[in-house]
Formats: structure tokens, sequence, C-alpha cells
């Protein structure tokens, strides 16, 4: 399994801001097949102003294939769009389950 965990920290409007990526997560979850879950981690310890949005796939392969259709999504960069402001810019890395 692969899982893209994309890590941002909440600037301003907690409440606006997980409204919006909550969307963002439900959508790529509903309208992808590549994408077998979407869901959101946030840290106990450390800087509890981050916010974590896994999305977990089969494969590399898989992965690479959604990051390729998302640019052509209007309804993802929407979203990403009116997240800006709210959130700081995004930091993506790849694992791996082993």
């Amino acid at each position: 399994m692969v899982h893209l965990v994309r890590t941002s920290t909440i600037l301003k409007d907690w409440e606006k801001a997980w409204k919006v990526w909550s969307g963002l997560a439900e959508h790529v979850k509903k309208e992808y097949k590549e994408v077998k879950d979407s869901y959101f981690l946030t840290n106990i310890a450390g800087p509890t102003d981050q916010v974590h949005w896994v999305v977990v796939f089969d494969s590399l392969a898989d992965e690479e294939r959604f990051a390729m259709k998302v640019y052509e999504d209007k309804a993802y960069f929407k979203g990403m769009s009116e997240s800006q402001g709210l959130v700081s810019s995004p930091v993506d890395r790849l694992y791996r389950r082993e």
C-alpha cells in the first residue's frame, strides 16, 4: 500500500479549513477508483495546528494515475483554491506500508 500524506498548518478559521479539506477528502474517495481511503490525522503532541490528509492507494502506479487525473479535476482545484489563506502550502510525502 502507498500512502500520500499531505501536511499543512491551519493558519486561521479552523472550521472553514476543515470543511473545505473534508469536502476534498470525500470527493477524491468518491470520484477516484484508485483511492482506497482518504482521511485525516491530527497531532496529539507537537504542533497541534497541523493537519495530515492521508490518501491510500494499492500501488505507486495507482497514486501516479490519481496525480495525473487530478490536474483536470475542476472540483478538486476549486477546493484547493478555497483553502488558500486558511492553510499553509501543503507538503506532500509518499510512504509505503511494509
